[in-house]
């Protein structure tokens, strides 16, 4: 088919120019860490949800246009597959642009350097996988049907199937959009599985395209397609729902701040980031201060050999969000709040440990009202007292007086308990 001719009568090319700004624009939204190409390709994925169901509607469309003026019963010199592959080509292509501008825009928008290629290879399969199940679907089903039937197959299978509470089928897709923390790469169970998911498929649709009158052509169809789920699922049962695996510590580059040793991977330390400056800035200031900090702080993954560690979840590079994710590591969510026999943990005493260490840090007004600014419109959270009052009360008190308020409030968080009364006493 000429360039030319598919300009002129396939919606895939009509389609390719919004779809990319589409694409681009929903990438803007996503949320990830900084500077890493992992997360930045994983979370570029995440638009697939919404587009695929376009490759599939225009490879749809195209099957449909062939057997209505009656092309694909004539006689050829090509094979059904062959003329399948020239069909669906421009929806290929359709969702290629799609993808990579994506990944090429999450990578630049996150200063994250080059994209995950395990990633994009995994999501390019599963494009063409859809682009083959819209040409089958237009050859089998009438148009009406179709249609409106492959732009919302693809929604429900990107989109729905993560929400089922059986969490591990998210992988299948081929869509990674959870993956991954800086401690964290990619899991090769989960890219396994949503390659051999999404090429069964291939081979599927590809099979039910080629023997579309054969006696056994649904049976032998079903059998391969049962396999694959089966092969697929054995990868990613064991998964969980955040396909991450923890990366080789030793890559870490640690130096020492004073007592503190400061572990960071070199996504977050190279020449022009600033997360190591504003982290040494931070451990001076609480040194200073004599507050009790553990003596090591690092962004590997926590773990059980990482006791007496800091676990660094750093996501933003200015400096109050740096301090925020600091805040959070130093008041984490305590054990017991994910055990099923405890009363759940109050969201109050966590938040205002939290936002305790993130002033004492001198984080700013700004962010300490986005992240608690409920706790500061309602003092009866804090035990009727205005927190930002408890805060300064806090700074003027004795190192000795504030760290045993400091002690008391952790001890209580780690029990999953809140104080009757926050007060210093």
């Amino acid at each position: 088919m000429r360039l030319r001719t598919i300009l002129r009568i396939s919606p895939a090319a009509w389609l390719t120019l919004p779809t990319l700004i589409l694409s681009i624009l929903y990438v803007t939204k996503a949320i990830y860490p900084n500077n890493y190409g992992v997360a930045a390709t994983a979370g570029a994925t995440s638009s697939m949800a919404f587009l695929v169901g376009f490759v599939a509607a225009t490879a749809a469309w195209e099957a449909a246009r062939l057997r209505r003026g009656g092309i694909w019963d004539a006689p050829h010199t090509r094979s059904k597959w062959a003329i399948t592959i020239i069909a669906v080509t421009p929806s290929i292509i359709l969702g290629a642009v799609f993808l990579l501008g994506s990944v090429v825009f999450a990578a630049v928008y996150g200063q994250a350097g080059l994209p995950e290629i395990r990633i994009v290879v995994v999501g390019f399969v599963a494009i063409c996988a859809w682009s083959l199940v819209g040409f089958l679907a237009g050859l089998r089903l009438p148009m009406s049907v179709a249609l409106p039937g492959m732009l919302l197959a693809p929604f429900l299978w990107f989109a729905f199937v993560p929400a089922l509470p059986t969490e591990w089928l998210r992988q299948l897709s081929g869509m990674y959009r959870d993956c991954c923390r800086i401690g964290a790469d990619i899991a090769p169970a989960a890219l396994l599985a949503g390659l051999i998911m999404n090429v069964t498929i291939i081979v599927v649709a590809l099979y039910a395209i080629g023997a579309l009158r054969m006696r056994w052509s649904r049976i032998v169809a079903t059998a391969m397609l049962v396999t694959g789920v089966m092969v697929s699922s054995a990868f990613a049962w064991n998964v969980g729902p955040i396909p991450e695996v923890a990366r080789d510590r030793s890559a870490l580059k640690c130096s020492m701040v004073g007592a503190t040793e400061l572990c960071l991977w070199s996504e977050h330390d190279g020449p022009t980031q600033v997360f190591r400056t504003t982290l040494t800035a931070v451990i001076v200031a609480l040194t200073r201060e004599d507050l009790p900090i553990p003596g090591r702080w690092s962004e590997e993954l926590a773990s059980p050999s990482s006791v007496g560690t800091l676990t660094l979840d750093l996501w933003k590079s200015d400096p109050d969000s740096v301090r925020w994710s600091i805040a959070q590591g130093l008041a984490p969510w305590p054990a017991c709040a994910f055990e099923a026999a405890v009363a759940p943990l109050s969201g109050s005493s966590i938040d205002v440990l939290r936002g305790w260490w993130f002033t004492a840090m001198g984080g700013s007004e700004a962010m300490l009202q986005e992240n608690l600014g409920w706790l500061i419109a309602d003092p009866s959270a804090s035990g009727g007292i205005p927190i930002k009052d408890l805060y300064s009360t806090l700074s003027a008190v004795s190192i000795a007086t504030r760290n045993a308020w400091l002690e008391r409030l952790s001890a209580l968080v780690a029990k999953c308990q809140s104080p009757d009364d926050y007060s210093i006493q």
